[in-house]
């Protein structure tokens, strides 16, 4: 096996990326996502970056023996200013190849993004990361992220039926 190389994407690259995407969404349901799952998500996720690619997104790729073996995707925003209004960078979506895994792929893909970042003004670095995804969760810890904030989802359904069983746990404890 040869070198892992690293590259900034190219229209070249989105057919690969865009299925790669497609395997880390299914992943992401695997492992508790609660959001709808759309069609062609591979083509929606593309669509929602590639007009601002260079600018305020970059995609990074990583290769092995001219095989795209992974992405890694980052972005910039401005926070509002009630939060201090600063350019604020993302590390968004990162997917690594089965049999490339366990190779520092994620990490280096990590920190060129990062690199690009800071080189744009970025002032910190955040992540979303999946409750259960214990391996990326623990490769950011490695790099220094530490826990800010929880987000927590509500579905409509759970909430019906945690308010139904509380309704009847009070109709019961009324009739003691």
């Amino acid at each position: 096996m040869d070198e892992v190389q690293y590259r900034l994407v190219s229209e070249a690259d989105f057919s690969a990326i865009k299925d790669m995407y497609t395997q880390l969404n299914t992943y992401f349901y695997q492992i508790g996502y609660r959001l709808p799952h759309p069609e062609n998500v591979g083509d929606i996720w593309l669509d929602s970056f590639r007009r601002t690619l260079g600018r305020f997104r970059n995609v990074f790729i990583a290769e092995i023996d001219g095989d795209i073996a992974g992405f890694m995707l980052c972005r910039l925003k401005r926070v509002p200013a009630y939060m201090g209004g600063v350019l604020v960078g993302e590390l968004s979506d990162m997917w690594i190849d089965s049999r490339a895994r366990r190779m520092g792929i994620g990490d280096k893909l990590s920190r060129l993004a990062m690199d690009w970042m800071r080189s744009q003004g970025a002032h910190s670095i955040e992540i979303q990361v999946l409750r259960d995804n214990e391996a990326s969760w623990k490769l950011y810890e490695r790099m220094g992220f530490q826990l800010e904030f929880r987000v927590g989802r509500l579905l409509w359904e759970d909430y019906d039926r945690v308010s139904t069983e509380a309704a009847e746990g009070e109709g019961t404890a009324r009739q003691l």
